[in-house]
């Protein structure tokens, strides 16, 4: 008789879109506790219509460039005003002023603030309506309990009044670390330890361990921008500010892109805007769409050539995806790129200028007579096992 193969219960695998079996292609936090993930070398490439010469030869998108006003027109539409933004900025760094002063009392033995560091689409100037915090990364020397971080908000909030009477700020504990709110904003305190720190922690007594890793990880995401905003012109960061909103705008509305995390929508816009033939930049319109047409074509998909995290060098961006986020997210940007070929309805409608509110990634649609559907899964349970689907003798 036949025996089905037994099937692995970790990381459990797909029959991804775009390409034969994949599992995660990169390993898990490396520098920051034990992520492991299934290692698969890159066995094919993928097809990026932006860089091709010769396939395809005149069809290119000519009209990508008259979008250009527009989606920074929808960008500026997306721009908190600046007053909001300079109560945004005040706020925080009354919360940064009150930890740096914890800082230097140590008042909390307990906790022990090592260092205090902005970040953030605040600090990055590509925050949207749909933000009204700040986030502030608070490394700490010790290993953070929930108790401990309730106390270091509650020393926060203290010394906040201690230097304005009238504040009204309250802490609010949470997974990451700590909500510091008052009508004035709010500002997220990410707490964080040293990486060498991470095998320590005990489940269920301090933070998750995972939280505190992507906390880390948004002090150098932060510190990355810096670097790169001392080398590129105005334009370019003006430009790039308006493709990280509307693509945020985006991953808002469509529901497959809300697995991407904010990071990993940066640095694709940078890379999609950036790195063009010959290392050419691309008009705006361009690294738009380009942005749907990569995820589409599996750049993120397990086995496909990686684009490395440049702030964590043993990490692809999208690590942090399950199996059957990545397909679901291929999967509704093989339909958002489907809907940029019907032409500049399309394009709006995937903008946000024009068109139904309705995901577009969820919902069947019809242009010029053309009906467009969902993309249909192709992840599941057990796929990437050896032997999935086959039988062995017993």
């Amino acid at each position: 008789m036949a025996k089905a193969v037994n099937k692995k219960p970790y990381f459990r695998g797909s029959r991804l879109r775009g390409g034969r079996n994949r599992g995660p292609n990169g390993n898990g936090a490396g520098d920051f506790g034990n992520f492991d993930m299934p290692m698969f070398p890159p066995v094919r490439g993928v097809y990026d219509y932006s860089l091709d010469k010769a396939n395809l030869q005149g069809t290119k998108n000519t009209t990508d460039p008259a979008f250009e006003k527009e989606i920074m027109d929808r960008a500026a539409n997306l721009t908190p005003p600046q007053e909001i933004r300079d109560k945004l900025r005040e706020f925080g760094e009354k919360v940064i002023k009150a930890l740096e002063l914890e800082k230097t009392e140590k008042t909390l033995e307990d906790v022990g603030v090592e260092s205090v560091a902005h970040v953030g689409s605040f600090v990055m100037d590509t925050c949207t309506h749909a933000s009204d915090k700040s986030d502030v990364v608070v490394q700490i020397n010790t290993l953070p309990s929930f108790e401990t971080v309730a106390a270091l908000g509650k020393k926060v909030v203290e010394n906040m009044k201690k230097a304005d009477p009238k504040d009204t700020s309250v802490s609010l504990p949470q997974k990451y670390g700590v909500n510091i709110m008052s009508p004035k904003g709010k500002v997220r305190i990410l707490v964080t330890i040293k990486p060498t720190d991470a095998d320590k922690l005990e489940p269920g007594l301090h933070l998750d361990s995972r939280v505190l890793m992507f906390n880390c990880f948004a002090v150098r995401h932060s510190n990355w921008f810096q670097d790169v905003k001392k080398k590129m012109s105005a334009d370019f960061l003006l430009e790039f500010r308006a493709l990280v909103r509307v693509l945020k705008a985006a991953r808002a509305r469509f529901h497959d892109f809300q697995h991407l995390s904010v990071w990993s929508v940066q640095y694709l816009a940078f890379y999609c805007l950036l790195n063009g033939p010959n290392r050419q930049k691309l008009s705006l319109g361009t690294a738009f769409r380009r942005f749907f047409e990569i995820i589409a074509a599996g750049m993120l998909l397990p086995k496909a050539p990686v684009i490395i995290d440049p702030t964590s060098p043993q990490h692809r961006i999208g690590f942090d995806m399950t199996l059957a986020q990545m397909d679901a997210l291929c999967m509704g940007a093989q339909t958002i790129v489907r809907i940029f070929a019907t032409g500049n309805d399309g394009y709006r409608a995937i903008l946000g200028t024009h068109g139904s509110p309705a995901d577009l990634t969820q919902t069947t649609t019809t242009w010029k007579g053309v009906e467009i559907r969902p993309s249909v899964k192709a992840f599941k349970e057990g796929c990437m096992d050896p032997g999935y689907g086959k039988t062995v003798a017993v």
